[in-house]
């Protein structure tokens, strides 16, 4: 295969890489399985252009080096395309690389992808603008607006401000009302904060909250009710340990659709972490299997996912 491999030379933890030996270790990963590899180190804001020269050149599938950021606007571009998209996880959370069960250092996610297979996901939308993990709008945005503000700053710098998030948050008490409608009974809630997932997380033990599978055909919002962020802080290590349904200020609600209305005409949403400020009312849609993703070897799919899989 030809692979055109693409990397936002300010995510996360690039920064903590020199040029050379990061090319190297993707380099050395493809072309031991094979492929014909391109590697290619880019401001963020050149993303578009590359991947259309890889497009262009005629690539069987386009790498994105990156956070969830990054690899979402990758996305964006490439849905419709045919084109595979693989991840290698570069970026602070690395979400959906953790989703699609691809190894977290540089050298083992290209082994993967170089020997691994495509599969088809599904993908968020929310007024046209996609997200393949989250949508999130309330307090819980806050996070988002420290970590853009912090990109590029020295480490100690930024776990300083991320310390300063954390703390804003966990104090706030800035609660909003709106109509929620899932398409059989509208509610009015008021509520701290709401995150809309691409597809519901799993209700057993984990860290970081993960997820059964990206092919499911639906959203799943989680909606806090808490009177404060500790509140809201509690029911994330009540998710951690499998017990998020056991929380009374959580609402719970899956669907293909989501309607969202406030009393203002705009809301900033932090969708897949990156700030957007979005027109009322939100729309909230799921989008089957829209996008094609790399993925690695396995023998332990299930039926499903293996039906939505094919082997190069």
């Amino acid at each position: 295969m030809k692979i055109h491999v693409i990397v936002n030379a300010r995510a996360g933890t690039v920064l903590d890489w020199e040029a050379q030996p990061l090319r190297q270790e993707i380099v050395s990963a493809f072309k031991a399985a094979g492929h014909d590899v391109a590697v290619h180190m880019i401001a963020p804001d050149e993303l578009k252009d590359a991947i259309a020269k890889a497009l262009a050149q005629g690539c069987d599938a386009v790498v994105i080096g990156g956070g969830d950021g990054t690899v979402r606007a990758a996305a964006e571009l490439l849905i419709g395309t045919g084109i595979p998209l693989g991840i290698l996880p570069l970026g602070t959370m690395n979400r959906l690389a953790r989703d699609l069960k691809i190894p977290l250092t540089v050298a083992e996610a290209a082994a993967a992808l170089a020997g691994g297979e495509t599969a088809s996901i599904d993908v968020g939308d929310v007024n046209g603008r996609i997200f393949l993990n989250n949508s999130i709008f309330g307090v819980s945005t806050l996070y988002s607006e420290y970590r853009q503000s912090l990109r590029g700053k020295p480490t100690m710098q930024r776990m300083r401000g991320y310390v300063r998030a954390v703390k804003e948050i966990l104090q706030s008490r800035r609660r909003m009302e709106i109509d929620v409608d899932d398409g059989h009974k509208p509610v009015r809630l008021r509520i701290l904060s709401m995150a809309v997932s691409n597809n519901r997380y799993a209700n057993r033990p984990s860290l970081t909250l993960a997820k059964d599978g990206l092919h499911h055909g639906v959203l799943a919002a989680y909606i806090s009710k808490h009177p404060s962020g500790w509140g809201m802080a509690r029911a994330v290590i009540r998710a951690m340990l499998g017990r998020l349904k056991s929380d009374p200020d959580v609402v719970h609600l899956e669907g293909r659709r989501f309607d969202v209305l406030t009393r203002r005409s705009t809301l900033r949403l932090a969708n897949d972490g990156e700030l957007e400020t979005v027109e009322l009312p939100l729309r909230y849609t799921i989008r089957p299997g829209a996008l094609t993703v790399m993925v690695p070897a396995t023998e332990n799919r299930t039926d499903a996912e293996r039906a939505a899989t094919v082997v190069n």
